[in-house]
Parts: C-alpha cells; sequence; structure tokens
C-alpha cells in the first residue's frame, strides 16, 4: 500500500515537473488538532520534507503540486490526583498538494486541494507522579483513517536564484478517527508551515 501511494506520488509529480520546473523544499510543521473533541489539544512541532514542481501557464499563474513527508498529530497535557500526563500524538503524512499558484514579480500564493496518506501513527505518554515519570508508546497506524483530505493555502517569496521562503496553512475536512478511543469523535488535522525551497530555473 505504501509503495503504491508513493507510486502515485511520484506520477503527479513528474507529470508537472515534465512541463515545467521542479526543486526540492524542507521547513517546520506547527500541528494540532481542531473540531469539538480537539478543545484540549496543543500545537506539537514537526517537520516536513519533499519535492514540488510547477507546470506555469504564463509568467504569474501555474499549477504546482508537490510530494511531501509531513509530521502531523498533537499534544495535550492535563492532571488528576497529584499525576502529571502529557500526551503526544504523531501522525506522519505523505501529503500531496495540488495548488493554484500566481506569482507577481517575487511574491507568490498559493491554495488548492490536499490529499494525505497516513504512512505511520504512535501515541507517547509521559504520566509523572512524585519523581518517578514513566513513558508509554503505543502504535495506532490502524485507528486513524489511511486518507485525509484538506486544504492548503499560503504565500511567499522567491529570489531569482530560486530560492523561496514560504509560510502556508493546512487544514483537515474530514474527522481524523477510524477506530480506537475516538472512533465518531470530531478531530481534524490542522497547521501551519515554514519553509525554505530551491527551485532552480523558476
Amino acid at each position: 500500500m505504501k509503495k503504491f501511494i508513493l507510486g502515485l506520488g511520484l506520477a503527479l509529480l513528474a507529470g508537472t515537473a515534465s512541463a515545467q520546473t521542479m526543486g526540492v523544499k524542507a521547513g517546520l510543521n506547527y500541528a494540532t488538532l481542531t473540531g469539538n473533541d480537539a478543545e484540549n489539544y496543543d500545537y506539537r512541532p514537526g517537520y516536513t520534507v519533499g519535492l514540488t514542481a510547477r507546470h506555469g501557464f504564463n509568467s504569474l499563474i501555474g499549477v504546482q503540486t508537490e510530494l511531501l513527508f509531513t509530521s502531523k498529530g498533537a499534544k495535550r497535557e492535563f492532571s488528576a490526583s497529584g499525576v502529571e500526563t502529557t500526551e503526544k500524538l504523531r501522525l506522519n503524512y505523505l501529503d500531496v498538494p495540488v495548488l493554484l499558484h500566481l506569482q507577481i514579480s517575487g511574491l507568490y500564493f498559493e491554495m488548492g486541494p490536499q490529499a494525505s496518506f497516513l504512512l505511520k501513527g504512535k501515541q507517547i505518554a509521559e504520566v509523572s507522579r512524585s519523581n518517578t515519570t514513566n513513558i508509554t508508546k503505543t502504535v495506532i497506524t490502524d485507528n486513524p483513517y489511511p486518507i485525509d483530505f484538506g486544504y492548503a493555502a499560503g504565500l511567499g517569496f522567491r529570489a531569482p536564484s530560486g530560492f523561496g521562503l514560504g509560510v502556508r496553512y493546512n487544514g483537515g475536512l474530514k474527522d481524523i478517527d477510524d477506530e480506537g478511543a475516538f472512533e465518531g469523535k470530531e478531530r481534524r488535522n490542522a497547521s501551519f508551515q515554514l519553509t525554505l525551497s530551491y527551485v532552480p530555473g523558476f
């Protein structure tokens, strides 16, 4: 399944890249969960890295396709009867956004849909009482839906050298939980990204 997902993403990317320009990007992903059942979650820092390709219709408008490995999730803290608990949710996805890209001089804007394919999920619980801390790690890859759908919107600046700096918001459109304790609950992925990219000949 993972090989199929990767192959599909590469095929989409290659289709765009063959027409125009291709490059790399990497940066920080600041992720959390939103929804009626996600009020107590805070942002968790992660990362994103991958490939980007753009097909330009003219000097202003184009379509940008990306293949990004992104660490998402969230964290929350709570206490009861002198026991402090920190729970971290790590969800690793392969993100495939297809974005309308508008560029004026070096300034650009982008927005469009995104499909995300779950690669691995892990829950880490740190339970502290007195001077003792116990850490439990549980693989929960089977709990979220294997595919998430959302949208991405952002802006940035690209220099004539091909280097660019961008800020993007990713929002989920569907609840992530298929099984487990949160099945049927309203929790969706959400994150902010700060990335550095390089696209030669852009």
